[in-house]
């Protein structure tokens, strides 16, 4: 009998501990909204983007490629304009412009402008019209676009 105890016990113990390392995993936040991206240069044609955000599902995020960032530089793709996944989760692969060939060290610009017409009214009701809820002025990828209007923006390194 006692040995039925100890190991009911025992097998209670492990069930609680599997189960607090779960709960634990699954309420990781972040203390603002982020994008995170990397970028595969594949050949002259195409690039390849993949990243996570926990912007709400749903959200369109608008993706470029530039030759450098900064005065003077040109987009060289088509834009992009993947949707986050339920998980969190986006993707895209980009084709140059016409007469246009993609080269190593490009950049990629993954923004979110809560403003822009293809975002759904659920995305707006969480970030903002404006994007109020995107963290300005502490948040490192919150900006300001222009008068109250905030947005999200990370530069990408394509080697």
């Amino acid at each position: 009998m006692s040995r039925i105890v100890v190991g009911l016990i025992a097998t209670l113990a492990i069930a609680a501990a599997l189960f607090s390392q779960t709960k634990s995993h699954r309420s990781l936040t972040a203390p603002t909204y982020y994008i995170a991206a990397n970028a595969e240069y594949r050949h002259a044609e195409q690039i390849w983007l993949r990243g996570a955000s926990n912007l709400p599902a749903g959200a369109v995020l608008v993706v470029d490629v530039q030759n450098y960032v900064g005065e003077g530089s040109q987009i060289l793709s088509v834009r992009a304009l993947p949707k986050l996944g339920k998980d969190g989760f986006f993707e895209a692969t980009l084709a140059p412009l016409p007469k246009m060939q993609f080269k190593p060290n490009v950049v990629w610009l993954v923004s979110f402008f809560p403003s822009s017409p293809d975002q759904d009214a659920t995305v707006i009701g969480t970030v903002g019209r404006h994007g109020e809820q995107l963290g300005f002025p502490k948040n490192p990828q919150a900006y300001v676009l222009s008068g109250d209007n905030v947005y999200l923006g990370t530069a990408v390194h394509v080697e």
